[in-house]
């Protein structure tokens, strides 16, 4: 498992695809998106390119972000190189804060498993809120998981297994229900109506916080959980 990051850098979305230019895959919508969502998007798949570069998967090409293809549920998004299934198989996830964005990648090895990743700044907020999205018990779980962690972190982990598990946030937050499971990086998962009552899912978790010159510390979380 890797993670990726950048920064999102303003404007450079429009600066790649000027307006009246064709649309490509770092602007997929055509400018129908707001500027920062755009911005956003290209930042996600540079670091991607860049990432799979350094991981020796891909050519340094100066279009070597346009030739990357995107693939697959959202649960287990894979990616494409030319149109064709990269190799080894990858799946990957993205998130985004207002100035930063995080990929992350691991390799797609069966059983088939969702992945996903969040990163948050809004720590007074999360702390303020945890009893809209989780419980004090559920805290102590991951921090016995993960380590020292905040209510942020708790949230990141939410909508991280809400990326994985391919339901999203139409499963509201305080209904993916963390459990301790044991060993470190290890929790089990259920989520309250998609399946049988008190069934668990096995999840890999991590979770931490990032810290970067000139800018707050981000929270993030990974999740990685099985699709059945």
């Amino acid at each position: 498992m890797r993670l990726l990051w950048d920064e999102v850098r303003p404007g450079a979305a429009r600066a790649a695809h000027p307006p009246g230019a064709p649309a490509g895959p770092d602007d997929p919508h055509g400018g129908f998106t707001g500027a920062a969502r755009q911005d956003q998007r290209y930042a996600a798949r540079h670091a991607l390119a860049a990432g799979l570069v350094r991981l020796g998967l891909v050519p340094d090409l100066p279009d070597t972000h346009r030739r990357i293809g995107l693939a697959g549920p959202a649960a287990v998004r894979r990616i494409c190189w030319d149109g064709a299934a990269l190799r080894p198989p990858l799946q990957f996830s993205i998130a985004h804060t207002a100035d930063q964005v995080v990929v992350a990648l691991r390799r797609a090895d069966p059983p088939p498993a969702g992945l996903g990743v969040d990163a948050e700044t809004a720590w007074d907020t999360a702390a303020r809120n945890l009893h809209r999205f989780g419980t004090p018990a559920e805290l102590d779980a991951l921090h016995r998981a993960c380590g020292p962690v905040e209510p942020l972190h708790l949230w990141c982990v939410k909508e991280a297994l809400a990326k994985a598990s391919g339901l999203g946030f139409r499963t509201p937050p305080k209904r993916y229900r963390l459990h301790p499971a044991g060993p470190p990086g290890r929790l089990t998962v259920e989520i309250a109506g998609a399946g049988p009552a008190g069934h668990r899912r096995p999840a890999r978790i991590r979770a931490g916080t990032r810290t970067a010159t000139g800018r707050p510390p981000t929270a993030w979380a990974v999740a990685d959980l099985p699709t059945h």
